[in-house]
């Protein structure tokens, strides 16, 4: 047996092509010119061959919570970042880390925070505003750490927040047609829906 039927396995690519579209389309319209400079100088053919290779094997809800994670980012990501950001959103942050990303969260509420790092933040604010950093971090430990394994036993993955919208944006959401942003382009998540129900990965 050749070398390359051993280890042809590892050469294989099935990724959705619409998916891969999709994305380099959500970071397209969102970069702009970020998208460019990283990719400007490839063929439609050989970014969409690189990203399907990079995001081989992710599932929709890998996707879904890479495509979140680049809401957050100001600057465009190479696909390989992009692919950490499927990958470890799903991770669980220690409570240390969430604490540090309470922290940042706070000065930057366009920076990135699970849902329940703001949910244990918002428990801890009027220790933080009367006691301190320090008092507000113990409790915020205890909290982060409950609401953990609250998490963990239910079988739920780690989630990013998003801000709620507020209830003047209803007329919007009735009246889509009228109303288009550069995300609204690119419909990322019925496509993954579609395409990962045609390979059986939904």
């Amino acid at each position: 047996m050749s070398n390359l039927q051993i280890f042809g396995n590892l050469f294989q690519v099935d990724f959705p092509v619409e998916i891969a579209d999709g994305v380099l389309g959500r970071m397209q319209a969102l970069y702009g010119d970020g998208f460019e400079k990283h990719y400007g100088n490839m063929s439609p053919a050989e970014l969409q061959n690189l990203a399907c290779s990079v995001l081989n094997g992710l599932t929709q809800q890998d996707i879904a919570r890479g495509l979140l994670r680049m809401n957050n980012e100001k600057w465009c990501p190479k696909l390989p970042e992009f692919r950490s950001w499927c990958v470890s959103g799903g991770e669980w942050w220690t409570a240390d880390h969430a604490w540090a990303r309470a922290m940042i969260f706070m000065n930057d509420r366009s920076k990135p925070i699970t849902t329940i790092a703001k949910d244990s933040l918002d428990e801890v604010r009027l220790i933080l505003e009367n006691e301190g950093q320090k008092a507000a971090h113990f409790a915020f430990r205890d909290i982060y750490h409950d609401y953990l394994q609250r998490a963990k036993l239910a079988g739920e993955s780690q989630q990013f927040w998003e801000k709620a919208k507020k209830k003047d944006q209803k007329t919007i959401e009735n009246n889509p047609e009228k109303h288009h942003s550069p995300e609204q382009k690119v419909d990322v998540h019925s496509m993954m829906e579609q395409a990962y129900a045609k390979v059986g990965k939904v």
